[in-house]
């Protein structure tokens, strides 16, 4: 049995509406790629969280329509222009088609041929169900097919992670966190070289199918988890000997407080899915809680490694140490404040001191703290302060982002594409602080800056919130304050990727 392949190029915004015709037509199936696809024009499509391209077409798109003869009347000497004249009459008016016979393939097989074992390093190997295993006793191998979910071990990000567990000697009884773990190999290689206990995380529930199903047919006991179901291998006091994230450079620098954050002191992390040119950038993000370095670099991509000091504080759940030392100073600066009165040190020691509102501070800090508020504002009362503006950094944290184009359709073909950012951000410290400047930086499907924007507080808050908060400008933003902003943006039209940032200026 043969097959009639039908290819169309159409401008971008025709791409997609033309495939439904199609499909309403009798195709079996459609495919939209690139006109340039291999050439000097060839145009890679992106999409960040937030910002997934409208229209999933290129300036020039190929959209090919299979058809079977056997099913439909696509072998007559007619059909092309039949099919031309329906298309017109659903208002496509489209040059003649280029036509192939496809003829009929074990398209499962073909399919298989494409993927053979993968060595990678001296013991482990990757081998699809249909392979044999390698007859090496030594050799450690992981049954992974193809599937909906990343990793196989053929991209030399996966390989590079890959090949760092098969070159650790001590992995046994060490716990894994395989953050992003797709189909769960990297999990199950390191619950193979001896690590315990392993969990994986992803957001994607169709990887968790995978996974679990892979970490089955690889008799390993791994336990893959949601990031929302509450599992207690999540939980913020849980730590692990090893954290390994091979996702891309933008998420691992937003998850960093998360990452670093679930490794106990002297542990390791183990970072992938950098390129060379973005290494300095996510080393220079991790380097306020520990030292990164390249471990190995293959293929114009970096496997970066770290490990945290055992002295080191974590940076979110912070050890008992910590809270004694905080609860400490809270009795000194009491004390100051008694005896000496000195109230030319309180707009610093008070912020320094401030626990946060979001549930990680010590119970018996936070009690504390409001005692020693209401002793603070009574000697104000008394002896009057000296008020100087807060301004804390670490106070802010931006709960939600999402940059949102309008008439995406008409931008494409109408520069410049105004779009809408959300942002909600926090004071997440019991006092107030002042607001800071909003930073947004615009990139190309490189990553590579195409614009940066730096908005003062009077650019960025919403007009009704100036309007209820007068003195914000001196006083700040008060405790556990939530502000959301929808601010227009005028986006380049080769943006693919944002940034949003607090800082205050100097």
């Amino acid at each position: 049995m043969s097959y009639r392949e039908l290819v169309f190029a159409v401008v971008a915004e025709t791409a997609e509406p033309l495939g439904d015709a199609l499909l309403d037509l009798g195709a079996l199936s459609v495919t939209v790629e690139d006109d340039a696809a291999g050439g000097y024009d060839e145009n890679p499509l992106y999409g960040e969280p937030g910002l997934s391209p409208e229209v999933q077409a290129w300036e020039r798109s190929s959209v090919t329509a299979l058809f079977n003869p056997e099913i439909d009347d696509s072998g007559s000497a007619d059909f092309i222009s039949e099919l031309l004249a329906s298309l017109k009459d659903a208002g496509f008016n489209l040059a003649a088609p280029q036509e192939k016979i496809v003829e009929e393939q074990d398209w499962v097989r073909l399919t298989q041929s494409q993927f053979a074992p993968i060595q990678i390093g001296e013991r482990i190997w990757v081998v699809p169900s249909w392979h044999d295993a390698p007859t090496d006793p030594n050799a450690i191998c992981l049954a992974v097919d193809p599937g909906l979910a990343f990793g196989t071990g053929s991209h030399p990000t996966t390989h590079l992670c890959l090949l760092w567990l098969e070159q650790q000697r001590n992995l046994q009884n060490q716990s894994l966190l395989d953050y992003g773990c797709g189909s769960g190999i990297l999990a199950i290689a390191a619950a193979k070289l001896g690590a315990k206990p392993v969990v994986g995380t992803d957001i994607d529930p169709q990887a968790m199918v995978a996974a679990r199903s892979n970490a089955e047919i690889n008799n390993t006991v791994i336990r893959f988890v949601l990031p929302n179901e509450d599992a207690p291998e999540l939980a913020a006091e849980i730590k692990y000997d090893i954290v390994m994230a091979n996702i891309l450079a933008n998420p691992l620098q937003v998850l960093a407080p998360a990452l670093v954050n679930k490794m106990r002191p002297g542990g390791q992390i183990v970072l992938s899915g950098v390129l060379a040119r973005q290494a300095e950038e996510v080393i220079a993000t991790y380097s306020q809680w520990l030292t990164l370095s390249v471990w190995r670099e293959s293929e114009g991509w970096v496997c970066l490694h770290g490990a945290l000091p055992k002295d080191k504080v974590q940076p979110i759940s912070a050890p008992a140490q910590k809270k004694s030392l905080k609860l400490i100073l809270l009795g000194i600066f009491l004390v100051l404040l008694l005896i000496f009165g000195e109230h030319l040190s309180r707009n610093s020691l008070l912020p320094a001191l401030a626990p946060r509102i979001d549930g990680t501070s010590h119970a018996m800090s936070v009690k504390a703290f409001s005692l020693l508020n209401r002793i603070d504002q009574k000697l104000c009362m008394a002896l009057g302060c000296i008020n100087r503006p807060v301004s804390d950094f670490a106070a802010w944290k931006i709960t939600s982002v999402t940059l949102s184009p309008e008439n995406a359709r008409e931008g494409l073909k109408n520069a410049p594409n105004q779009s809408v950012l959300e942002v909600e951000i926090q004071n997440r410290l019991a006092i107030a602080v002042l607001v800071p400047n909003l930073e947004i930086s615009l990139t190309d499907a490189e990553e590579s800056e195409l614009k940066s924007i730096q908005l003062t507080p009077k650019e960025w808050l919403p007009s009704a919130w100036q309007a209820s908060h007068p003195e914000f400008a001196s006083k700040g933003a008060p405790s556990g304050e939530l502000i959301h902003a929808q601010l227009p943006v005028t986006l380049p039209l080769n943006a693919a990727g944002y940034r949003v940032r607090v800082l205050y200026s100097q």
